[in-house]
């Protein structure tokens, strides 16, 4: 039989096979060659006979489309990178860090700015014009719910999973898009001290919306990182900058200190922001440093 591993507890995984959610564990040769199951597998299990609960048996692992292994997750459609302007302030190298994870392995990014209530208006038009040129993009007011409709929009019928730092309100979002399911999860009171979130999420599981999306429900996913990836690497991982390939005098242009760069003059004429080439720069700097 062929299922979808929904939840792993403690070497026990929930696998769902279109109508019923069984429990079992994986077979010994799985165990022996240390293959790691990810929640959001598709697997081919059976039900063991000699087990009087009717457990299953996972025998082997579908080849996956994507995967992250931290929290490890897999065959995700997409991930929305959550951030706040205020409390917590936004880093928007940790962002891009999270966006060009996602170029990397293959998944489809998103954005959304939450807690638009408490930041000044200029500054939310100008970071949405940046972001939503280049993604998918909602703005949200978590506590009340307002763009969450924008945001179920984005994605709808889609295998998905929230990202971001603490503190920015993922939580209290995925309560509202699971608000027909009867289904809440715990959200974390934001520390006074550091106006940060508490993780509250211990393991991943996934929610099935009535809309076809499969909410990915994850501890985690503050930071991605890009190790052992080239800095040469890094340049193809910002859609603008793929916008500008072939267009600067150097087919190996870093867009650093070159002569003649098509990114270099876009950014002068403002088409591309600069806190994202900052990010870039940031992200190659990171890259040469592991390296080393």
């Amino acid at each position: 039989m062929i299922g979808t591993v929904v939840k792993g507890i403690g070497g026990f995984y929930f696998v769902y096979d279109g109508n019923d959610v069984v429990m079992g564990k994986a077979r010994g040769n799985l165990k022996r060659d240390k293959e790691i199951i990810y929640v959001g597998d598709i697997v081919d299990f059976e039900i063991d006979e000699n087990d009087s609960d009717g457990e299953a048996v996972i025998n082997s692992v579908v080849e996956r489309r994507n995967h992250l292994s931290r929290p490890p997750v897999s065959n995700l459609d997409m991930l929305v990178v959550v951030f706040s302007l205020v409390q917590p302030e936004v880093n928007f190298p940790v962002v891009d860090k999270l966006i060009a994870a996602c170029e990397q392995a293959g998944i489809a990014p998103a954005v959304c700015i939450s807690k638009i209530d408490l930041a000044e208006e200029k500054s939310l038009e100008e970071v949405k014009a940046i972001y939503s040129a280049l993604y998918p993009t909602a703005i949200v007011n978590a506590l009340s719910g307002e763009g969450i409709e924008d945001l179920e929009r984005i994605i709808s019928g889609k295998n998905v999973a929230l990202a971001g730092p603490s503190g920015v309100g993922k939580s209290t979002i995925s309560n509202h898009l699971l608000a027909d399911l009867g289904i809440e999860v715990e959200t974390g009171d934001v520390s006074d001290k550091t106006r940060r979130g508490r993780h509250t999420t211990r393991h991943v599981e996934i929610f099935a919306l009535s809309d076809g999306t499969q909410l990915y429900d994850t501890p985690g996913f503050t930071s991605l990182e890009l190790q052992e990836t080239e800095p040469s690497e890094i340049r193809k991982l910002f859609k603008e900058m793929r916008g500008c390939e072939g267009e600067c005098r150097y087919r190996d242009c870093m867009h650093i200190n070159e002569p003649d760069c098509a990114v270099k003059t876009a950014l002068e004429k403002g088409d591309i922001s600069r806190s994202r080439y900052d990010s870039y720069l940031h992200m190659t700097e990171e890259a040469k440093k592991w390296l080393k």
